[in-house]
């Protein structure tokens, strides 16, 4: 098991979130989940909290994780994530999940 927490700089979300929190996915074999949370604290920043069952992986995590926060705007949140092995693809999939539900009307 690996833990850790990274914040980035992003734009902030352009439009007030129409929900306290969203979650994506399921954490099983080969999956994971994502909850994100409005951070009020720093409008330009998204602060990561990220718990895998595989180490050795942290600077490709570091790397999906500032990809993401470079192209979509998640400045104002707060992203957990917790992972049973995940690929990139399905890393970034369940981010965009989580973001899109975070903004859907209801």
């Amino acid at each position: 098991m690996e833990a850790f927490q990274q914040s980035f700089s992003s734009k902030p979300i352009a439009w007030p979130p129409t929900k306290k929190w969203a979650l994506s996915g399921v954490v099983g074999s080969g999956n994971l989940e994502v909850l994100i949370e409005p951070h009020p604290s720093a409008a330009d920043t998204v602060a990561y909290s990220v718990e895998t069952s595989i180490p050795g992986y942290k600077e490709s995590w570091l790397a999906a994780l500032s990809d993401f926060a470079t192209h979509y705007a998640v400045g104002g949140t707060a992203i957990t994530v917790h992972d049973q092995g995940a690929p990139p693809v399905v890393i970034k999939m369940r981010l965009r999940q989580a973001l899109d539900l975070l903004s859907a009307k209801p």
